[in-house]
């Protein structure tokens, strides 16, 4: 690695500590260099302010920003969009349960709105809607934007609630055997309420009889 590299790991490093001992509420610049050893002009001149610093922290730890072309690869496209949604929902949960300062970001996200946390939440934004555009519209019958938001607002709930609540309705939140229920329990919805084209037949296939070619990858 460079100088600059080695520098710049080491102000990732000093926000990723800062945000673990104070939460999103003790972290600034000021900090932020006082911990990396570094003047604070030059994180500035690295990373141009906290957006940028927050945004390159992002881009190597949130499941969405660190997979962008989730369906790019044309083996994914010969899976079922069950298959696939089930398997988004899987990889945010292990996205989530092992990073404690990501779920302390995600939860700083859902209560404030500024010029750090809106461009995170943009990046995620655009990233998920290019999954969701390749599946969106192909069982007519159902509103898989909406039916996949429930099931993806209702992992990122429960995983962020398990930092206060060791239980929800009674299923538990810090444990393996929690997450296998709830696990199965996605399993049940997707085979269950999605539609049977959705779970029995590939993207890939249900694309090419919809006559519309596979999505370009979404802008990062």
């Amino acid at each position: 690695m460079s100088r600059r590299e080695n520098t710049e790991r080491q102000i990732l490093q000093a926000l990723e500590a800062q945000i673990l001992e104070t939460g999103m509420g003790g972290v600034g610049i000021n900090a932020i260099a006082k911990r990396a050893g570094v003047s604070k002009e030059l994180i500035y001149r690295y990373f141009d302010g906290m957006p940028g610093l927050m945004l390159a922290w992002m881009q190597e730890q949130d499941f969405w920003t660190r997979n962008p072309g989730l369906l790019a690869a044309g083996e994914s496209s010969q899976r079922t969009p069950g298959e696939l949604v089930l398997s988004m929902l899987r990889a945010q949960i292990d996205a989530l349960a092992g990073n404690e300062t990501l779920r302390e970001v995600r939860r700083w996200e859902l209560i404030e709105r500024n010029e750090v946390s809106a461009p995170l939440a943009e990046r995620r934004e655009r990233a998920a809607r290019g999954f969701i555009d390749r599946i969106d519209g192909l069982a007519p019958e159902a509103d898989m934007p909406a039916m996949v938001s429930v099931m993806l607002a209702g992992v990122l709930y429960l995983m962020l609630r398990a930092k206060t609540e060791s239980h929800f309705l009674g299923v538990p939140l810090r444990t393996p055997e929690g997450w296998e229920r709830i696990n199965g329990a996605l399993e049940h919805l997707v085979a269950h309420g999605f539609p049977d084209t959705l779970n029995t037949e590939s993207l890939a296939h249900l694309e090419a009889r919809r006559g519309k070619p596979p999505a370009a990858d979404p802008e990062t």
